[in-house]
């Protein structure tokens, strides 16, 4: 299961397309954060992701610490089943990571213990500070640069997430060739739904998609291999069949997100300002309302209604609760947006993997068709059956 604390609603950074809200100050406190992980250890998950998200997390390296301290803790004590193991998530915008105060943090995340970072870089040094500045309007291209200095230096794995919104959607080419080089095990560019997307504005994002998989094509043809997300879970919703659980959202179900106040959300993304009671779904004393939780399932299933008879159902992610909070502010709604932007991921997939197999890519080949990849299971988990 994902266990995600929010350490704090406060940042360093005022990005321009920030879904957290205002920033303010209310650190989690460390009784918070011991209930919240004690609740997902009562859960007795065989593996937990332990994340720490914000705001910005890295502004309270010692809950951070504390927090893995605990968790080791408290799956040790584990003796009526098996000992769960534990991953640390780190969501960062990586500015702080250089500093000093941040060293024994990333200590505690390095080898042996499992750990992986999230860096948001938007792309070149002009698109990422034309919208991820500090609260006096500078720019933190460098600053990102010098945490993944750190990240690297203390061994922590990391990904990079690149926001793609329309102002910037033309620049994807660049923004991947951009973070290509800077040794990320997976690359991610993540489109604002919360934007205005014009059609103008979605033509444009397919012209940049299209430089981002020929920058990609280009990255198979040297013989390396990396996932690039969205794209790379549209290749294997192909090769699979269908968009594989746990890929599909879960919405309370095996995730858990937590406020600075300890109370629960079903999603990271759904927390904001921890002001928004239809989607709080219980909190750290008393644990999870089924009983919310199943009738917010049940409002997120109604984008069946909408998506039924598509052909790409089964590609497409109209499942994600987050997504219908962000473009319309309800579950189980959604808007033309994401059938364009999500039809345009899965054209794109398509055409990256049909270039590099007819080729027969041979780094291509083997990520994909030589590589065990985890069996798909469930194709449709909360959704309805077709009833064929």
């Amino acid at each position: 299961m994902e266990l995600t604390l929010v350490v704090d609603h406060h940042c360093n950074l005022r990005c321009a397309y920030c879904y957290a809200g205002d920033k303010f100050s209310r650190r989690m406190s460390d009784d918070t954060m011991r209930r919240a992980i004690d609740l997902a250890i009562a859960r007795r998950p065989r593996h937990l992701d332990l994340g720490f998200f914000g705001g910005e997390p890295t502004l309270h390296p010692d809950l951070i610490l504390a927090a893995v301290e605990h968790a080791e803790r408290a799956a040790a004590a584990v003796t009526d089943t098996q000992r769960p193991t534990v991953r640390y998530v780190l969501n960062t915008n990586g500015t702080l990571l250089g500093e000093p105060r941040s060293r024994p943090m990333l200590e505690a995340l390095s080898r042996p213990r499992l750990s992986a970072a999230f860096v948001s870089i938007d792309g070149p040094r002009d698109v990422h500070d034309a919208h991820r500045v500090d609260a006096a309007g500078r720019g933190s291209f460098d600053r990102a640069l010098e945490g993944l200095s750190a990240l690297r230096e203390a061994g922590v794995p990391f990904q990079l997430t690149a926001v793609a919104s329309k102002q910037t959607a033309a620049r994807l080419g660049d923004t991947l060739r951009t973070l290509l080089p800077l040794g990320a095990t997976k690359i991610i560019v993540a489109p604002n739904f919360r934007d205005d997307w014009s059609e103008r504005d979605i033509a444009w994002f397919r012209a940049g998609l299209r430089e981002l998989g020929d920058a990609w094509i280009e990255r198979f043809r040297a013989g390396e291999a990396i996932a690039v997300e969205p794209l790379h879970a549209k290749i294997l919703s192909h090769l699979k069949g269908g968009m594989p659980c746990p890929s599909r959202c879960m919405l309370g179900g095996e995730e858990l997100a937590v406020a600075p106040s300890g109370r629960l959300y079903p999603c990271a993304q759904m927390v904001g300002e921890d002001d928004r009671d239809e989607l709080c779904i219980g909190d750290v004393e008393r644990g999870v309302d089924a009983i919310k939780v199943a009738g917010m399932q049940r409002s997120k299933e109604r984008v069946e209604d909408t998506c039924s008879s598509c052909a790409l159902r089964d590609r497409c992610q109209s499942h994600c609760g987050c997504r219908h909070v962000a473009l319309t502010g309800a579950l189980g709604e959604i808007t033309a947006v994401l059938c364009e932007i999500e039809g345009a991921l899965i054209a794109e997939a398509d055409r990256v993997a049909e270039t590099l197999f007819e080729e027969q890519c041979p780094a291509f080949l083997r990520f994909y068709y030589q590589k065990a990849w985890q069996p798909a299971g469930q194709l449709t988990q909360l959704r309805r059956a077709r009833g064929v």
